[in-house]
């Protein structure tokens, strides 16, 4: 049953909504509304707790006008139902995250303050972890994000080690914060037959080699090229893109 209300306190926002409030978007509702009401053919989608799962920000388009909002009690709707709801707006790797954690999910909490540690972006560090596997970002989105620590700090030294080494020599190097530079360079240095000492030594050798490339494949082939310079056990990277 659709119900309409102009008591707009009753509504509860939850934390782990990734609905965040958009006062631009809320704006262009507003006046979208003025010129023609269609609110009561989609009604916000509230618990039992009256928490809304879908609608925020028309909620509040609604209060700014002194409108009737139009709303939907659904009691078997939880949080869970949020990431099917909020289709409207494409949900982002930190809005994911943010849900997660929210939800208590300790491998969430654990990827945030591992983030922050190293001062590294979240799609950064979701590629790194994740490596190459096909199944990873859907994992990630429905909480099955699996977070190890401890195999990625030796990693990561060699990693800042080389961007240290690149800003030095080369001067500025933006490129190296890009999550296609750190991926690709994951993908070295999680190859079998990756040797750190011939890494370093041709790192040295090869440094004007190191450029901003178009895509991950570039990346890929530039590292590869690099660690193969007068290297008698060549190796081969996968250049294939996962999505």
């Amino acid at each position: 049953m659709i119900l309409k209300t102009k008591d707009y306190d009753q509504f509860k926002f939850r934390p782990d909504n990734r609905e965040k409030i958009d006062l631009p978007h809320v704006e262009r509702l507003a006046e979208s509304i003025k010129s023609r009401n269609l609110l009561e053919f989609r009604p916000i989608l509230v618990n039992q707790k009256m928490e809304i799962i879908d609608g925020q920000n028309r909620l509040l388009a609604a209060k700014k006008l002194q409108v009737d909002i139009y709303y939907q009690i659904e009691a078997s709707l939880d949080a869970k139902d949020i990431l099917l709801m909020n289709v409207v707006k494409k949900w982002t790797m930190g809005d994911y995250l943010n849900f997660h954690i929210h939800q208590g999910n300790q491998n969430y909490i654990k990827l945030k303050k591992f983030i922050k540690r190293h001062n590294i972006n979240i799609k950064i560090a979701f590629n790194i972890c994740s490596g190459a596997a096909k199944t990873a970002f859907n994992d990630f989105k429905k909480g099955g994000f699996l977070f190890s620590e401890n195999e990625l700090e030796a990693d990561l030294s060699v990693c800042w080690e080389t961007i240290d080494y690149i800003k030095k020599m080369n001067g500025f190097s933006s490129y190296t914060a890009s999550a296609k530079f750190w991926q690709a360079f994951f993908r070295l240095l999680k190859h079998k037959d990756f040797n750190i000492d011939k890494w370093r030594a041709n790192m040295k050798s090869m440094v004007s080699e190191f450029s901003p490339r178009a895509r991950l494949k570039d990346y890929i082939r530039m590292f590869q090229g690099i660690y193969n310079w007068h290297n008698t056990t060549k190796i081969t990277l996968d250049e294939e893109v996962v999505e």
